[in-house]
């Protein structure tokens, strides 16, 4: 550096009236640079940030603190601006003596005599490293949180009620299918709260705050979207007596699990027991038959006596009519034995064949209700072809007709082959036209929705039966005779469809079920 340019900076030093105090300053660089840019004092805080001694920066250009990468501002165009406009500010990286990189908050301010020349600049310097990484660890966090809330269907909450003031997580604002930005009095998230159920949770918050005892609880909540979830929420009071915080869980899985399995059991008490009512009461008469006609078992036998009434009739005149009577008893009798063994046995075996495909049913289903439900493309006319092939060998007297419809849904193919299964099967079975009937077809009936129809020309479905697939639920007032449709409904429902049925004019019903498309 000249000794004219020292001498500038000396005289510009020595007018700061506080050049002790900012020489002392160790929390900030603070130091001049000349017109051009080299620097020319250098303070406590300036070597402690950058690095450098007095005696080794002195003299240096500007541009030695800055990284070798294109990234950011020129050191010239620093001090082009700060010259232009009377100072510059802005964060960015910038490199101490041993390489390594700090993070800075730069202020640069032009210096300039009474005629408006520019003598140099300031510069102050405070590292922001420690707080940049602390806010990076912070958003790490956040997004940490955020990811697990999403994964596990969980959030948490914290109420003041010095203050009234509610905090709630992302995770929580999203089981209320609210936006991330929603801010909510708690008031206003009473609403969500199921009403049959918000006495529980008031009496559990209520208890935390006077007793200190936390609380595990399991409600119902409606959403924003009007959808009901059931949640577990979890909480405890807050050291400072004043607070309630927790946690809240999405429960609604296993609780339609627990809910569905409930409601199978009893469908499977009902059935069973009603069918094994049966066949005990044949089997019982079947049996009394059998003890109160005493007749031979051989056919020979039965030849035998026929001819001895025969022989008596000719012989004995006067007791002629009576023996016809007689012989009229022992053939009916004998065909009446016979024939009311053969019924009740195919009726034992016609309720003994009902349970055993109740009980296939139910393994099937149990499965099922078991297995993921992760949802996947499905094409329908895959589905829809294994069936047909499938009835067209069962029931060869049946006509299967499919009506492809290149659609793909969003599903389960085991959960959707299962539901479909049960609809074709009931529209043959119960089917009572000599040639039963049955279309299967699918369509697109929106950008998100996707019609799969069964279609037949029997009776129809029974009202009971009707009832149990549009409801989706069985009652103890209302038992199905085979819980096949009920259970459509729990596998469509578990896929956000749904299934309603159409009467047909010329006869028959046509179940559809909507489901949606893997776009939505």
């Amino acid at each position: 550096m000249s000794s004219e340019r020292r001498e500038l900076f000396e005289h510009i030093e020595s007018d700061l009236i506080l050049r002790e105090f900012f020489q002392e300053v160790t929390e900030y660089a603070i130091f001049l640079l000349d017109a051009d840019g080299y620097v020319a004092t250098w303070n406590e805080g300036a070597r402690r940030i950058k690095g450098y001694e007095r005696d080794e920066i002195l003299g240096r250009h500007l541009s030695v603190f800055y990284p070798d990468s294109d990234d950011g501002t020129s050191p010239e165009t620093v001090l082009a601006v700060a010259e232009a406009e009377g100072s510059y500010e802005e964060k960015g990286w910038r490199v101490r003596k041993d390489g390594s990189r700090i993070l800075a908050h730069v202020t640069v301010r032009a210096l300039t005599n009474d005629r408006g020349e520019l003598r140099g600049f300031t510069k102050i310097v405070r590292d922001i490293t420690e707080t940049y990484e602390y806010r990076q660890e912070l958003e790490r966090n956040r997004d940490r949180l955020e990811r697990t809330e999403q994964l596990a269907d969980i959030g948490g909450w914290e109420v003041d009620y010095g203050t009234n003031d509610l905090q709630l997580t992302d995770g929580t604002k999203r089981l209320v299918d609210l936006p991330p930005d929603t801010e909510l009095t708690l008031e206003e998230l009473r609403q969500f709260f199921h009403e049959d159920d918000r006495t529980i949770i008031n009496e559990a918050i209520e208890s935390a705050r006077a007793d200190g005892e936390s609380f595990d609880i399991e409600m119902r909540v409606i959403t924003a979207s009007g959808r009901t979830r059931w949640v577990q929420i979890r909480g405890e009071a807050a050291d400072d007596g004043m607070s309630v915080r927790g946690a809240v869980r999405d429960i609604s899985n296993r609780k339609e699990r627990e809910e569905r399995l409930m409601v199978l059991n009893g469908v499977l008490r009902h059935n069973l027991r009603n069918n094994l009512n049966i066949v005990s009461g044949y089997a019982r008469e079947l049996r009394r038959d059998l003890d109160a006609v005493d007749l031979p078992t051989e056919k020979g036998d039965y030849d035998q006596l026929a001819e001895t009434v025969t022989n008596l009739s000719e012989t004995t005149s006067g007791i002629d009519a009576e023996l016809r009577a007689l012989d009229e008893i022992v053939t009916a009798a004998s065909q009446f034995s016979v024939e009311a063994m053969v019924s009740k046995t195919d009726r034992i075996i016609e309720n003994a064949d009902d349970l055993m495909s109740t009980g296939e049913k139910a393994r099937r289903f149990e499965n099922v209700v078991e297995e993921s439900t992760d949802k996947q493309p499905v094409r329908v006319d895959d589905v829809l072809s294994d069936i047909k092939r499938t009835y067209e060998r069962r029931y060869p007297d049946a006509t299967i007709r499919l009506r492809p419809g290149e659609q793909t849904v969003l599903a389960s193919a085991h959960s959707l082959s299962l539901a479909l299964d049960e609809l074709v099967q009931n529209a043959i079975v119960h089917n009572d036209e000599d040639d039963p009937v049955v279309t299967v077809a699918s369509r697109r009936i929106s950008g998100e929705r996707v019609e799969i129809t069964v279609e037949d020309n029997g009776p129809g479905i029974p009202q009971t039966e009707r009832e149990i697939l549009e409801r989706g639920e069985e009652t103890p007032l209302s038992h199905g005779s085979g819980m096949g449709l009920w259970t459509v409904s729990w596998f469509v429902t578990q896929f956000d469809g749904e299934v309603s049925i159409v009467d047909r004019a010329g006869g028959g019903s046509t179940v559809e079920v909507r489901l949606p498309t893997p776009e939505h």
